[in-house]
């Protein structure tokens, strides 16, 4: 969706409060369906969850692409947030049951590599297609898209043969009351590292064309560039934390050098040049680069038929924050400037970075990720730390 940014502004004569609205909508459906997403993929597993909601995801985007109004529009994009939600808890499920814990974190990696990878495919075919086809053609693009998803879902995925209840690993003393509250440190993590995130992805198109006269398809080029490079962080990242078997140490580091990078970056705006420019697309490398960590982090927290319930409760409050991020970027921006805006967000994954410290302090930096799950078919007794 942002990469259709100058499009939608066009066409829908847009603010960019009002925009920042309408790229908003597809959240506020993650944000309401993750966790029903997640109990149910829990029940009867991720082959039928993900391929349901990305088939019911289709059908709203074609709904998009017959959308007349700005509030037809939203509406659309609710539903299909709200269905594709379904790939969110029902993939991760997947990779923190099948792979071992000295695996997981290149493995939940190489997961969620696929979102920016999809994103920055989209941030160039999506322009395409409006170009070729318009707006409606970008739509039905994306809609076909997320078929071709299902049918690959369908295909290739397999439930995981889990171990009885009686076989699996006792819960170490982290899943217990420590463990329930580094979940909830966690998520609040995430709820704040996903506004820097989703201000490069979500205004950095914006940006360029509006600050530095850059053409829409040359910015979202960029886009695609910083999704990519983000994607490749997220595997680096993975390997790293499975190295030091920490996720929370990885974590705190890419917080705190985000906040570094923008504060570079509100320096670079008020002296000119193309300081922030630069400084930006590093801070969007380490911006996306931070979701795999927390993920994996909170899915080794959780009893294997509660994976997907607390996945989704993670997702929930990223989706909390990609809710907000939008618009509220859009008012600050329109109300006072770009620096001052880099600021707020400098400021937010400083804060992020404080609260993985005294995470760490407390004796989870390293000791977090303790719960264990097996596959069946891969391995004969529980893996151990």
């Amino acid at each position: 969706m942002p990469s259709l940014s100058p499009t939608l502004r066009s066409q829908f004569s847009l603010t960019l409060t009002s925009l920042g609205m309408v790229l908003a909508a597809s959240t506020v459906g993650l944000l309401l369906f993750l966790i029903p997403w997640g109990l149910l993929a829990d029940r009867i597993g991720e082959r039928w969850v993900m391929t349901m909601g990305l088939l019911l995801g289709a059908t709203a985007l074609l709904g998009a692409a017959v959308s007349t109004s700005v509030a037809s529009l939203m509406i659309s994009m609710v539903l299909a947030g709200a269905a594709c939600a379904s790939v969110n808890a029902a993939s991760g499920r997947a990779v923190i049951l099948w792979f071992p814990r000295n695996e997981r974190g290149f493995a939940m990696g190489a997961r969620q590599t696929a979102i920016p990878l999809g994103a920055a495919v989209a941030s160039l075919a999506l322009p395409a297609a409006a170009h070729a086809w318009g707006l409606r053609g970008a739509f039905i693009t994306a809609a076909a898209g997320c078929t071709a998803g299902a049918l690959v879902v369908w295909a290739f995925i397999r439930d995981p043969d889990l171990l009885g209840s009686e076989e699996n690993p006792a819960q170490t003393p982290e899943s217990g009351t420590n463990g329930r509250r580094a979940v909830i440190q966690l998520c609040v993590v995430s709820f704040l590292l996903i506004l820097p995130q989703l201000t490069i992805v979500g205004f950095l198109v914006v940006y360029l064309v509006d600050g530095h006269a850059m053409s829409a398809a040359a910015a979202a080029g960029l886009l695609a560039v910083v999704q990519l490079g983000g994607g490749a962080a997220r595997l680096g990242l993975g390997a790293w934390s499975d190295r030091r078997g920490s996720r929370i140490g990885p974590l705190q580091y890419v917080a705190t050098v985000t906040s570094a990078l923008f504060v570079i970056a509100v320096v670079g705006e008020l002296v000119g040049g193309a300081v922030a420019v630069i400084a930006l697309v590093l801070a969007g490398f380490a911006s996306i680069s931070w979701n795999g960590l927390a993920f994996t982090a909170i899915g080794e927290l959780a009893p294997p038929n509660r994976i997907g319930l607390l996945l989704g409760i993670q997702n929930t409050a990223v989706a909390a924050g990609m809710t907000v991020t939008p618009p509220l970027m859009g008012i600050v921006v329109d109300a006072t400037s770009w620096s001052f805006a880099f600021g707020v967000v400098a400021t937010v994954a400083a804060l992020a970075a404080l609260i993985l410290s005294r995470l760490t302090a407390a004796g989870n930096g390293s000791r977090v990720t303790n719960t264990k799950h097996v596959r069946k078919s891969r391995f004969r007794t529980p893996v151990t730390d």
